[in-house]
């Protein structure tokens, strides 16, 4: 059993990221952060608390960074105005679990500090709540199991032609998190972008009847009329089931000026070739494996 965080900005494909967690026999769910990034703090943060209720997740709920470490926010036109599609009344309740009094970064580090166990954390919006964690709590680390990321290309960008968007809202934050030692796998555009759902797919979610199913169609069928594969899942099917993706040990850097490259990811050849790397990066994707485990999570 891998016992886990969650790190999010939700977010239609963070959405879709958390129903893989509450499908997986091997991921034990321990608490869930939000994050500022495909839109605002508040968004992200009564967007998490709507998914918990319509999940039936019960875990503790921290509100995390409402700006990026250094940046302005920089949000994404593709979730809609509310982060899902413009949808959250399908699922909005009066009786929402309540948020931890303490901050996501203080609440992820008294659980990482009490646990047994090592911990993984999930993390697929800006990495700001992560840095902050390790750069305060630098005693974390060794609790650590690994960080699995959406975040990052090792090809093109989406925000500009170099970056993805993850990486270009906070670059500070996810330079401090690749430069942390702390094990990591990053799921970056490259493969990503593959990650996609066929329509007629989409569209069978509407005939089942439930309330999540219908939930996950509207939302889905929003987001990939916009072309763009469902990312963040990869950072969870990843752990659960390894063997949908190949890897490759690389040393990842993030570049962190305020021109094009602002958030690009690139690898240190030089470091490679020394023997010295800092992450693994998913090269390639099975994707009739990954799509039959995301509809087998979207439509229980």
């Amino acid at each position: 059993m891998i016992n886990c965080i969650l790190d999010f900005d939700p977010g239609v494909d963070d959405a879709a990221a958390l129903f893989a967690i509450k499908n997986s026999k091997n991921l034990k769910l321990l608490a869930l952060s939000s994050v500022n990034g495909n839109v605002s703090i508040e968004h992200t943060t009564r967007n998490m608390q709507c998914l918990a209720k319509l999940l039936d997740i019960n875990v503790p709920m921290g509100k995390g960074q409402e700006v990026p470490l250094v940046r302005e926010p920089y949000f994404a036109s593709a979730h809609g105005n509310d982060g899902i599609a413009g949808l959250r009344d399908m699922i909005e309740s009066e009786d929402l679990g309540e948020l931890s009094s303490e901050n996501s970064v203080t609440m992820m580090h008294e659980i990482i500090q009490k646990s047994t166990e090592k911990i993984t954390i999930i993390a697929v919006g800006p990495l700001t709540n992560i840095a902050l964690l390790l750069r305060t709590f630098p005693e974390d680390k060794e609790k650590i199991e690994q960080i699995s990321i959406m975040g990052g290309s090792i090809t093109r960008g989406n925000v500009t032609s170099l970056s993805e968007f993850n990486f270009f809202v906070d670059p500070e934050a996810a330079k401090i998190v690749f430069e942390s030692g702390v094990k990591i796998i990053m799921a970056g555009l490259n493969v990503t972008q593959k990650a996609s759902i066929p329509d007629e797919q989409i569209q069978f979610l509407d005939k089942i009847g439930t309330k999540t199913a219908k939930f996950a169609h509207k939302i889905l069928e929003y987001y990939t009329s916009n072309d763009a594969g469902i990312h963040d899942p990869c950072s969870v099917i990843v752990l659960d089931n390894p063997e949908v993706f190949e890897t490759e040990d690389m040393y990842i850097k993030i570049d962190t000026q305020n021109d094009e490259t602002r958030g690009m990811s690139y690898r240190d050849l030089i470091k490679e070739e020394n023997g010295e790397f800092n992450c693994k990066v998913i090269t390639e994707i099975d994707i009739d494996k990954f799509r039959e485990i995301l509809m087998q999570a979207l439509t229980e």
